[in-house]
């Protein structure tokens, strides 16, 4: 194991190194070195999966389109976010449509931008997917100091999400990458169904926070699967905003 501190892109030359590291490392480090490879879910993930899964509509577009023509916004506010990138200048939240115009005019044309319908999670758990089956999990509390979440960590209630998640990918269908992390989270206010788990968004296993899973080694070995082997279907690729800001990076 080495520790790096990302200021160039050299351990990402090493064929047979396994990385954990942030996303726009990752697009410098891809751009520089062309035989690493990737893995995610991809930023319109959430758009294919049932309703019943997620709770809330889910409708992943571009910057550019968004501008040119501006979605229809229900009660007054949306939620909108950057699907596979996390930027201060475009945070993850609630955006009036003036606001969401305002926002938009700070990215690229082709940046994704993922739209969706207002809903609450009171509680959520990371799961860490290998081959369709969780291996891992930590749970987190977005109103919540993370210094507390070990405190209200309730395992019957995480084993809970752990099982339905697992169930919804079998009934449902729903394809994922060999090593992916998908957090569930209670909804206690779904735009369609009743209150209970739904699937909050899948992140990288290479980049997703570890969130203090006890599970370490079946953490690091979905970090692994993340990047060995992968398939063109899921592939990851950095966004024009990851490649932008990266840029200066990736000479190095």
């Amino acid at each position: 194991m080495r520790l790096d501190f990302g200021l160039d892109t050299v351990a990402g030359a090493d064929a047979e190194a396994m990385l954990w590291c942030p996303g726009g490392w990752a697009a410098a480090a891809t751009v520089r070195h062309r035989h690493l490879q990737l893995s995610s879910a991809g930023p319109r993930w959430l758009d294919y999966l049932p309703i019943e899964l997620t709770g809330r509509e889910i409708v992943t577009s571009e910057s550019g389109a968004l501008r040119q023509t501006p979605p229809v916004i229900h009660g007054g506010t949306i939620f909108a976010k950057l699907p596979e990138t996390k930027h201060d200048s475009f945070p993850a939240q609630l955006r009036s449509l003036d606001e969401l115009l305002t926002d938009l005019s700070r990215l690229p044309d082709r940046e994704p931008v993922q739209l969706q319908t207002p809903v609450h999670f009171d509680s959520e758990v990371r799961c860490w997917v290998r081959d369709g089956r969780v291996v891992a999990r930590a749970s987190h509390f977005p109103d919540r100091a993370r210094e507390d979440w070990l405190d209200l960590d309730d395992p019957v209630r995480a084993t809970a999400a752990v099982l339905w998640l697992e169930e919804a990918l079998v009934t449902c269908h729903v394809p994922v990458p060999p090593g992916v992390v998908i957090d569930v989270g209670w909804c206690s206010d779904p735009w369609f169904g009743e209150p209970g788990w739904r699937i909050v968004e899948a992140n990288a296993a290479w980049s997703a926070d570890w969130y203090g899973a006890l599970e370490l080694s079946s953490v690091v070995e979905t970090v692994v699967a993340s990047q060995v082997g992968v398939s063109d279907q899921w592939r990851w690729y950095p966004s024009p905003l990851l490649l932008h800001l990266s840029s200066g990076l990736a000479q190095r």
